[in-house]
């Protein structure tokens, strides 16, 4: 279905759920299903979302661009003096002691679950990895129904990592986070954001760099990402 749907995207957008569904060869209930697995709570709702315009430049600010076209050496310029001080950021000493302290949080933990959406998913997927060949296993899953699941079964003895630089995770998935936070677990934020009010309720927080501008901050999360593999070699391996 997916497949079908990006192919055809711009025609998707305008049609039925008859027409959409007979377009994947699907019944529409099944079209319903999959919407569902997408985290909508309907079809309606998810082509509602299918007539937003997004684009590449979307991820990029107007003077970026508009150095990149005029003289890309400087463009490359900008762009690395922002992931480079990201990462700087994130694995100052002041972010090490608390990324020493998570560490140890996830070796004692009985299960540490990792959420997050889009981009960050993937970073997760990256670190889960890493550390089920040191023993450990994060749990970690795609879809907004089986992380509710997921959310639903945490209690005191486990420890939630919520990895969001801008804060949108507590935007797009709300009623999610409020699940965690009332589960009891431990709850470690990986974020750039500090005005959440759900950051409040963290038991530890994680810098993530200082700025996501023009898509920089993916490099600050990976440097923590990778600090934690590295905390957690360091501490119980060999």
């Amino acid at each position: 279905i997916a497949l079908i749907m990006v192919k055809n995207y711009d025609k998707v957008k305008h049609m039925s759920i008859a027409e959409m569904a007979d377009l994947c060869y699907v019944s529409q209930a099944t079209l319903s299903r999959f919407c569902r697995f997408l985290g909508y709570e309907n079809f309606r709702h998810f082509r509602e979302d299918l007539n937003f315009e997004f684009t590449l430049l979307d991820d990029y600010s107007r003077q970026f661009h508009s150095l990149l076209k005029t003289d890309d050496v400087k463009a490359a310029a900008m762009y690395r003096e922002r992931a480079v001080r990201n990462i700087d950021n994130a694995l100052d000493e002041a972010n090490l002691k608390e990324i020493r302290k998570v560490t140890e949080m996830i070796h004692d933990t009985e299960r540490c679950a990792y959420f997050s959406h889009h981009f960050l998913w993937d970073l997760g997927h990256y670190f889960q990895s890493k550390m089920i060949m040191m023993g450990k296993y994060i749990e970690l899953y795609q879809s907004y129904d089986n992380q509710l699941e997921c959310a639903q079964s945490l209690d005191e003895k486990c420890l939630a990592v919520i990895c969001t630089p801008g804060g949108s995770y507590f935007n797009h998935y709300n009623d999610l986070v409020k699940v965690i936070t009332k589960s009891g677990a431990s709850i470690v934020v990986i974020t750039q954001n500090t005005n959440s009010i759900y950051i409040n309720r963290a038991d530890r927080i994680i810098r993530c760099g200082e700025t996501n501008q023009d898509d920089t901050g993916k490099y600050a999360v990976l440097a923590v990402l990778d600090s934690m593999v590295l905390q957690y070699m360091k501490r119980y391996i060999g």
